[in-house]
């Protein structure tokens, strides 16, 4: 079939532009949403569901806003993502555990956007955030902040000593008042 039947499609090239190949003329063709074929082919891999904003009808909107599904949910289940390696997987599961559902799907919403593709690209960014955020390493404290912290927690005992000598001392001042 060729992109011009295709239901949905509409084509800004003339004829006068037959000329030109294959993948020039995808990108020719856009949906109402304003995808191109390859835009929809990548973003088919993902589970994803367009609604309507979530805009209450009081604030200053649009009518079109309300009526287009232009809001985003996109998930994906953790455990089936091969294409994450396996400690970003576990990172993500328990760092980011409240937004993964009970069947083990991550999502993530994105209507900010007057544009469904706007707001594809704004879940896309998030989920690009999120991902090079787990993926980074903890890294190791070097020699310098281990003395450091040495040091804080060895006066952290000696204050919560004195303050024990303290309420000690204290409270035997007060018996020695009472058996007299």
């Amino acid at each position: 079939m060729f992109p011009e039947q295709q239901r949905g499609f509409t084509s800004s090239a003339s004829a006068a532009s037959s000329a030109e190949s294959d993948d020039d003329k995808d990108e020719d063709f856009r949906d109402e949403n304003g995808m191109t074929m390859k835009d929809r082919e990548k973003i088919e891999k993902w589970a994803q569901n367009f609604s309507t904003d979530s805009i209450p009808k009081g604030l200053l909107t649009l009518n079109f806003v309300r009526s287009i599904n232009t809001k985003v949910d996109m998930r994906f289940v953790v455990d089936q993502a091969m294409w994450l390696p396996e400690y970003v997987r576990d990172r993500l599961k328990l760092e980011e555990s409240n937004k993964i559902n009970k069947n083990g799907e991550y999502v993530l919403a994105a209507d900010s956007k007057r544009t469904q593709m706007a707001n594809l690209d704004d879940c896309m960014d998030k989920l690009h955030k999120v991902l090079l955020n787990m993926a980074k390493l903890p890294t190791l404290p070097d020699a310098e902040a281990l003395t450091k912290l040495e040091r804080m927690k060895r006066a952290g005992d000696n204050r919560r000593k004195a303050n024990k000598q303290f309420h000690s001392k204290k409270k035997a001042s007060r018996r020695i008042g009472r058996d007299e």
